[in-house]
């Protein structure tokens, strides 16, 4: 059964403010046990897999936080657009530690089941990412 809109959007409000406070256990009790998350060319599946690629990606940028910009609401799906940031320190996708600072934003939708999050659709600015690490080049008409 779904909550409200407000009761969906107060629960994914305390999931990411676990999530900046990388508090695994309230993380935990968020979501649900065979939660799935679909992200651009992976998913995870369950609760452990889901904390164990935020733990790589805390290792990698270890000031990675995130800011909410916008969040709607209808039924039992609440969408999210979002900024994150974070110090590029660890390796990332094959790439070595540049050490920059960069910040991109990125798009959720969270689906509430049972008063806990049963399913999570993320993209990403993965490429402007790429680009502020310098890996690689802005395309041709943004550069300056």
């Amino acid at each position: 059964m779904a909550g409200t809109n407000d009761t969906n959007e107060e629960l994914v409000r305390d999931y990411l403010r676990a999530f900046n406070e990388r508090d695994h256990d309230r993380m935990t009790e968020l979501l649900a046990d065979d939660v799935v998350e679909h992200g651009v060319g992976e998913e995870l599946h369950g609760t452990d897999e889901i904390l164990d690629f935020l733990d790589a990606y805390f290792e990698t940028f270890p000031d990675y936080s995130g800011t909410t910009d916008r969040m709607v609401s209808e039924g039992d799906t609440v969408a999210v657009r979002y900024t994150v940031s974070g110090t590029h320190t660890g390796e990332y996708r094959d790439v070595e530690p540049t050490g920059h600072k960069a910040e991109w934003a990125g798009l959720a939708m969270y689906r509430v089941e049972d008063d806990r999050i049963a399913e999570i659709w993320i993209e990403e600015d993965r490429l402007g990412l790429l680009e502020q690490l310098e890996v690689l080049d802005p395309p041709a008409h943004l550069r300056v």
